[in-house]
């Protein structure tokens, strides 16, 4: 089942070059990888320095793999550094029925 994945940050202010700069850097390297289908970054209108990435998977599986490759920790490690505070993960089956409704 597709899934789109909530990632939401808060960076610390004064460093845009440098968030922007690692939001499409990690954007090129996720686009190879198996499963993945699209996303979007929407920065928050009041606060530029808090950030909303929403990606879009083929299933969780492949979205796990992604989560738990190394390429994707060596990335996460360059976000923890511009960080202010913790990176936030939410996971959203697409479509009209939850994967679990599905068995019942």
């Amino acid at each position: 089942m597709p899934i789109k994945v909530l990632i939401k940050r808060q960076f610390k202010v004064g460093l845009f070059k440098e968030i922007k700069n690692l939001i499409r850097d990690s954007r090129y390297e996720v686009m190879d990888q198996e499963g993945y289908v699209s996303s979007e970054t929407l920065w928050d209108h009041e606060n530029p320095f808090r950030v909303v990435v929403a990606s879009n998977w083929r299933n969780v599986e492949d979205w796990k793999n992604w989560v738990n490759s190394d390429l994707r920790k060596s990335i996460e490690q360059k976000f923890d550094e511009l960080l202010d505070g913790e990176t936030e993960y939410e996971i959203f089956d697409i479509g009209f029925y939850p994967h679990y409704l599905h068995w019942h």
